[in-house]
């Protein structure tokens, strides 16, 4: 096995040009304000503990079909989204920004509570760019996923074992009973998000054969959700914000197609104005 010397290991050409003892004492003296902040953090949490958990449904509150702590999360989002809808001034803006900004204060509040981050020390300015100990792509989320030991969203990472990527059994027993093509179509653009046209190359198909198959599998999946859904609130189940909305949004479609209700994904892209030839 072949080792580094000392100035592979270093690699002042690469990216530690510039590094001095004025630096490092700047530096050290940076890592050590942010241990003393990261103790007095510590202190704070112990001597004035804040109970997050108390925010949190306990399972008598999730089952039950109304709670007071969810009343005030809808209530808050209720009061944001049409705090956007009304903004016209630019001050009216401002106290939209100012309102994300203050949630998202809160969010780092709870964070920094459970985990100290670093500060502004400047550590990645003097880094390598592309170490030789350990190279950048080790920091990919898969990489890294793998290498802790939590390797089963790698095996479930197929079509036919797809299913186990959920932890709802209702959604998984749905999806393991499609069949083996509606599985593969699936799996390519939902997880994969290939489009159709490069589904229907690889399939040796049409792009209109695939398109077809799409819609045969969302009016399936979908009317299963539904029906789900409405036996759920029928006996008196809570059910999640978006779940709601899917339920608003599919009987307005099954009121005017019937069985053949399907919701289809929005498309974004505006059609091309069509230009008067002369």
């Amino acid at each position: 096995m072949a080792y580094l010397s000392d100035d592979e290991l270093l690699d002042t050409e690469g990216g530690f040009t510039g590094w001095d003892a004025g630096a490092e004492e700047t530096l050290e003296q940076a890592l050590a304000e942010e241990r003393l902040a990261e103790l007095e953090n510590e202190l704070e949490q112990d001597e004035h503990p804040i109970d997050y958990e108390a925010e949190l449904e306990d399972e008598e509150e999730e089952a039950a079909p109304v709670s007071d702590k969810r009343l005030k999360r809808e209530m808050r989002a209720e009061a944001i989204r049409r705090l956007e809808e009304a903004a016209r001034t630019e001050k009216d803006f401002r106290a939209v920004v100012e309102e994300w900004n203050k949630l998202d204060r809160n969010r780092e509040r709870r964070e920094r509570d459970h985990e100290n981050l670093r500060g502004d020390v400047p550590l990645e300015y003097q880094a390598v760019p592309e170490p030789k100990l350990i190279p950048r792509w080790m920091n990919n989320p898969t990489y890294r996923q793998l290498m802790a030991g939590n390797f089963l969203d790698i095996l479930f990472d197929c079509p036919y074992e797809m299913h186990n990527l959920t932890a709802d059994s209702f959604i998984s027993r749905m999806v393991e009973e499609l069949s083996e093509e509606h599985k593969e179509v699936l799996y390519f653009l939902s997880l994969r998000l290939y489009s159709t046209t490069r589904l229907a190359a690889v399939r040796g198909q049409s792009d209109r054969n695939i398109r077809k198959l799409r819609k045969t599998i969302h009016k399936k999946l979908q009317r299963q959700m539904y029906d789900h859904l409405c036996g759920k609130q029928e006996h008196g189940g809570s059910l999640t914000l978006r779940e709601r909305q899917f339920l608003e949004e599919y009987s307005k479609i099954a009121r005017k197609q019937g069985k053949d209700a399907v919701i289809r994904r929005e498309n974004k892209t505006k059609r091309r104005k069509k230009k008067n030839h002369p």
